[in-house]
Parts: structure tokens; C-alpha cells; sequence
């Protein structure tokens, strides 16, 4: 099985027609047939039921089906991806989820004549991403439970790394929350609260009872202002941003920490644009002292 017949598989499902599907893909009807059942016998299921008005998914098709669109839906991005990165017009990096991303990115607008595309991923993916050459620079955030993998991967990828801040995880939540007012905030005594995660944060919370895992992007703080019955662990994070969404945090001894790094390729010389973006997160950094 490969792309090519996800293609053709995804093509059927839209038509609801072998006949059809396969006049659009220029190809013969029994070539086309026979490419499903190869595909249904490795797989082990049957992807698709004939009836009197043509062809339609089973359960499991359906669900194999959803896979294989979003396969495709990724494998595109990552052409377009390509295909953007060698154009002179525009500049491409990886960032983590982290509270800087927002003046990070004001402050390119302000700094660059080019285009940008902003990838908000975890350091793995990031690091993939400068390896295979689909950026030339990323911010990255590790957290201390990380450490050892982040810099096996970092050598494996020959990439290389420079330290950019460290800092501890605070107990972060909503002032209309009772969280800030707990006496003693262990994992415990939050064990019936709701954890809010993100892409970064890889660390288990075998004592919370229910969480919230965030992995595309999507503000924590913003949630966290709407949802008193959660918290999260984050970045200090200024008092100027933390009185915008109405939240407290709280030092705690359990939390542990992270590190934040800037990655290139090994043998990298930066190009103006990769300067421009080390010295604006550099400066965002410093600024807002998280």
C-alpha cells in the first residue's frame, strides 16, 4: 500500500462509484478494482460494500478512510511546505508554544521584508523539520524530564544547539479559581481539578483525574481564563499578560523545569533572516524576563 492507492481509495469514497472514480484518476475500471482488494486484503478488512446505487463504506472503511485523508491532508502540507521553503519570498521557522510566540512574531513583522510561516510544534518535530530542511531555524522549549532525549536527537539529526533561558514551571489558574488560594498546592490536593497541557509539556499527571491536551497552537491562557475549574504548569509568565486574562501563579517545588533553545543545521552560516529571528527572540526574551 502506498500514497498512490490511498489516493485511489479516497477518490471512490468521493464519487461513490468505481466507474466514476476511476475515470477521474485516468484509469481502467478492473485496474482500479483490483487496487482496492489489494489493499483490503493487507489491511485485513473491507473497506467499501457494493450496492444497486454504487458503493459506500463499511464502519471499519470509514475509519480507515478518515486516516487516509488525513495522511494525504499532511503529506500536502508537507510538498507545499517544500515547495515554499525554496522560494526566495519566504521565510520559514519553527516555534513552541510558549507565552513569547505572540510578540515574537510582531516583532518579525516589523523586522523582515519577506513573507513568514510560523510552525508551532515540540521540539521533536522541530528538529525533524530543520533536518529535513523544511526550516532553517526553530525555537524550541525541552522540558528537564526531556533533557537527555533532546540532546540524543539533537546529535542524531547533526543539528546543533544554543542555550537560550531556562526557568521553573509555575502553578498557573483563573483568580476566579479557588486553586491560588490552596494552602499547599501538591499534585495531590489538585487531583480533583482539570490539568490543561500542551505540545511541550510531556510529563505525566497520574494524579489528575481529567485533563485538556492542547496541540495545535491553541492559547492556554485564554482557555484558563474561561475555565476556573483547571490549571496548568507554565512559564512565569509577565504580570502585564497574566492581569489580561485574570490569572495568578504560584511557585511551586514539584513542577519542574524547562530550558529554551534555538537549532540549526550543523555547519549552518544564518542568513539574514535567521540572524533577524535569533536577535528578535533574544530581545523578546530579555524583555519580558518569563
Amino acid at each position: 500500500m502506498n500514497l498512490q492507492h490511498l489516493k485511489y481509495m479516497t477518490e471512490v469514497e468521493r464519487t461513490g462509484s468505481v466507474t466514476k472514480a476511476a475515470a477521474n484518476l485516468f484509469m481502467g475500471q478492473p485496474n482500479l478494482s483490483k487496487a482496492i482488494k489489494e489493499v483490503e486484503n493487507e489491511i485485513g478488512i473491507t473497506v467499501f460494500r457494493r450496492s444497486a446505487k454504487g458503493v459506500y463504506p463499511t464502519p471499519e472503511g470509514e475509519r480507515f478512510l478518515a486516516r487516509a485523508k488525513a495522511v494525504l491532508e499532511e503529506m500536502g502540507k508537507l510538498e507545499a511546505l517544500y515547495k515554499q521553503d525554496n522560494s526566495p519570498g519566504l521565510f520559514t521557522f519553527c516555534v513552541p508554544a510558549a507565552g513569547y510566540v505572540p510578540e515574537l512574531l510582531a516583532q518579525l513583522a516589523r523586522t523582515l521584508s519577506v513573507n513568514t510561516e510560523c510552525i508551532t510544534a515540540p521540539f521533536y518535530l522541530a528538529a525533524e523539520n530543520v533536518s529535513e530542511g523544511i526550516c532553517k531555524i526553530a525555537a524550541v522549549r525541552c522540558g528537564d524530564e526531556c533533557r537527555d532525549f533532546f540532546i540524543a536527537l539533537i546529535n542524531e539529526k547533526n543539528l546543533r544547539s544554543e542555550q537560550i533561558f531556562s526557568g521553573k514551571y509555575r502553578l498557573t489558574a483563573s483568580l476566579q479559581s479557588p486553586i491560588p488560594k490552596i494552602k499547599d498546592p501538591t499534585p495531590e490536593a489538585l487531583s480533583g481539578y482539570i490539568c490543561i497541557t500542551s505540545g511541550e509539556d510531556n510529563k505525566s499527571r497520574e494524579e489528575t483525574e481529567k485533563r485538556i491536551a492542547l496541540r495545535n497552537g491553541s492559547d492556554p491562557l485564554e482557555l484558563l481564563s474561561n475555565l476556573p475549574e483547571a490549571y496548568m504548569l507554565a512559564e512565569p509568565i509577565p504580570e502585564g499578560r497574566l492581569r489580561k486574562y485574570g490569572l495568578a501563579q504560584r511557585e511551586i517545588q514539584w513542577g519542574g523545569g524547562f530550558t529554551d533553545f534555538l537549532i540549526t543545521p550543523s555547519g549552518y552560516k544564518p542568513d539574514e533572516y535567521s540572524a533577524a529571528f535569533a536577535l528578535c527572540l533574544k530581545n523578546v526574551i530579555n524583555k519580558q524576563e518569563i
